[in-house]
């Protein structure tokens, strides 16, 4: 009961600031509809007692504050912290003059400059509450606050309070124009307390019907920068003690203005950078599945997707080309029955320098462009055309300025594709072209290997058929030459009986020299099974396959390795160097001595032999096909044994060499793959 007497509010709020109770002069104060104290008195937001009561609350201690409440006028409040974790709340109105009058009044300016400045998001926000506390706090009728952009030469108004001036013209000034122009290009403040007389800052007709009497203006300045122009207009004269005020709080408010714009800024570096790596995000993802696709079409849909969402486009189509294909397309943002019934782009003044010239179209309003809407018959759109206001179209162009298509995008806003989103295009377009060109290369290099392969199996049936055809009249000349000797037996002279002799040879020789050119053309593509091979046992067992002369010794030496790999490649060329060391060195005690030296990935082996040796000038042609050293009359060869070494070894990827000089025995070279290592064979 006595508290409802009290000549002062009394208000009890929660933690969580609902009202508990409040006396009637609380009420009168604060308001009494509304759940919380903020409720009841939103223009507490723009007091001193907002922070101070916030503080109170936190750190549970008792304040006293002073400040003007709109409505109410001078005001005295306590905040004392109650066990509920609440507040407890006395306010009373006191007179102006209580108040230690110029200092008082600058703190509590400076104390609401403060906590907007802190408190409030946006730039405009927090200079709105500073103008408004100035008007409050330092009885102005009119605070205005104008922040600079240099770059553009002009003044934007950000910050207003207090009368109305009637002049719009006013939101945006130049460098130089008006006195808060002036202010700001030569960074003087400006004072006068005769403004109805004063022409320098105009408007004397709003001037005089306002009653206006003096004017400051201060420049924000940071440094040597100036940021902004306070501009204050006031009914009362403007004392010494109000000019430090005012520039106390210009100080203020430039300092907050530099913080709020570089953390605008940053924001918007953060928001670029955030932006950026999404972009690197998703042309990370895109570049992975494009290496990763050879299909065509899965690629373009890919790409096109990927675009149209980094376009942040509404519709995107890749119109892309393929050899003996009409023009073909992906679509992303819009079903593809939108396009079917539409005809094939045709070369119109919008599609032309894209598809024709291969250059970047951007276009913010299709509507406004000369390039829209110039081609019959439709002179624009087709009716079932998705709408389309902004434009932007970027050619695919392959190696060697190759034309392969183009990326277009559309959306119905004006302006939706900028500078930075058609440099992202381009990129995409690139590695678009890239892996475009990467799948045509694929799917050449399939046909090309489908035809070899053709052409493979075409060669091994001609040569099965031709060896078996060749093969069939040659026994019978040399049966034919058998039954002759055996039927002329006695009556035969010896020259005759050479002359079918070497008949018979012949016959042999070509025998071999077919078995020979059948064995070369299979040489390198069957590989047959992969198994695991002691090399040092498969040298021994070949060297036993060629029932070699009693002159003849082999030395193994004890490091050839195990691996898995062809038996049957890896012993044939075995086989044809041994035996062609025994071949061309008969009746001479020979030692073939075969070994192996590692060389990374690969081994090298060795097949060695001191046997007639081969002159530096043969080295090379020893490889060749059908190429002998000795006459065939005198040695039986086809030449082609060595031609069928080098051919395996290549195939895998290996080389072949000799080291020779005549009457030092040969070393014969070649590399072969280390796909798995064992231990080494003893």
């Amino acid at each position: 009961m006595i508290l409802r007497l009290l000549a002062y509010g009394v208000l009890v709020v929660g933690p969580d600031w609902r009202v508990l109770y409040a006396n009637p002069e609380a009420e009168r104060m604060f308001g009494s509809k509304g759940t919380t104290l903020w409720e009841r008195c939103p223009a507490l937001e723009q007091t001193a007692f907002a922070a101070g009561f916030r503080y109170a609350m936190a750190d549970r201690t008792e304040l006293l504050s002073e400040s003007s409440l709109p409505a109410i006028g001078w005001c005295q409040a306590r905040a004392r912290p109650t066990p509920d974790g609440g507040l407890l709340i006395s306010m009373r109105q006191v007179n102006a003059h209580t108040i230690e009058t110029g200092q008082a009044k600058t703190a509590l300016v400076m104390a609401e400059i403060g906590d907007a400045l802190t408190r409030e998001e946006s730039l405009r926000s927090a200079l709105v509450r500073c103008a408004q506390a100035m008007v409050r706090q330092l009885d102005a009728a009119l605070v205005r606050i104008w922040t600079v952009d240099h770059d553009a030469g002009e003044l934007t108004l950000c910050g207003s309070a207090g009368i109305e001036t009637g002049d719009p013209q006013q939101n945006v000034l130049k460098l130089g124009e008006h006195k808060v122009g002036i202010i700001a290009e030569d960074g003087d403040p400006y004072l006068t307390n005769d403004a109805a007389t004063d022409l320098h800052i105009g408007r004397t007709a709003w001037i005089r019907s306002e009653r206006i009497v003096a004017f400051a203006g201060y420049p924000l300045r940071i440094q040597d920068r100036i940021v902004g122009v306070m501009a204050l207009y006031s009914r009362n004269k403007i004392d010494h003690d109000m000019l430090n005020s005012l520039s106390s709080i210009a100080d203020a408010i430039a300092l907050g203005i530099d913080r709020k714009t570089a953390d605008v800024a940053r924001r918007h570096a953060e928001d670029r950078l955030r932006k950026q790596a999404g972009y690197l995000e998703v042309l990370h993802i895109l570049g992975q599945q494009l290496a990763a696709v050879l299909d065509v079409e899965v690629l373009v849909q890919k790409v096109i997707d990927a675009a149209t969402r980094l376009a942040g486009a509404q519709l995107g189509v890749f119109f892309y080309n393929l050899p003996n294909e009409f023009m073909l397309y992906a679509i992303s943002g819009a079903p593809r029955e939108a396009f079917d019934k539409l005809a094939v782009p045709r070369s119109t003044t919008l599609l032309a320098p894209t598809f024709i010239e291969q250059k970047v179209v951007r276009i913010d309003d299709l509507r406004a462009s000369e390039q829209y809407g110039r081609t019959g018959p439709h002179f624009g759109l087709p009716p079932e055309h998705p709408p389309i206001t902004s434009y932007l179209a970027v050619p695919v162009t392959g190696r060697d300025r190759k034309r392969i298509g183009a990326l277009m995008f559309g959306h119905e806003r004006v302006g939706a594709f900028t500078a930075e989103t058609q440099r992202l295009i381009e990129g995409i377009a690139s590695t678009a072209a890239i892996a475009m060109d990467n799948a045509r290369l694929f799917r050449e290099a399939h046909e090309l290997i489908a035809a070899l392969e053709k052409s493979n199996r075409e060669l091994d049936q001609f040569a099965y058929v031709a060896s078996h055809d060749l093969k069939a009249p040659l026994r019978g000349i040399a049966n034919l030459a058998q039954w002759i000797e055996d039927d002329l037996e006695g009556q035969l002279n010896d020259q005759t009986r050479e002359h079918l002799h070497l008949l018979r040879g012949r016959v042999s020789r070509l025998e071999y020299l077919i078995a020979g050119i059948l064995a070369y053309s299979r040489a390198g593509r069957d590989r047959g099974e992969v198994e695991r091979i002691d090399v040092g046992r498969l040298v021994k067992e070949t060297w036993e396959l060629l029932a070699p002369p009693p002159t003849a010794k082999l030395v193994v030496e004890p490091n050839l390795p195990v691996l898995m790999t062809s038996r049957t490649q890896l012993q044939q060329i075995v086989m044809n160097l041994m035996s062609n060391a025994v071949k061309y060195n008969p009746g001479r005690e020979l030692v073939i001595d075969v070994g192996m030296n590692k060389r990374g990935r690969q081994y090298e082996f060795f097949v060695a032999d001191n046997g007639v040796g081969i002159a530096p000038e043969y080295h090379e042609k020893i490889w060749g096909l059908f190429q002998t050293l000795e006459r065939r009359d005198k040695v039986e060869s086809t030449g082609i044994g060595l031609s069928i070494v080098r051919k395996i070894v290549e195939s895998l990827g290996g080389t072949t060499r000799v080291e020779s000089r005549p009457d030092a025995g040969a070393t014969f070279f070649f590399t072969w793959p280390a796909e798995l290592d064992g231990e080494s064979s003893t």
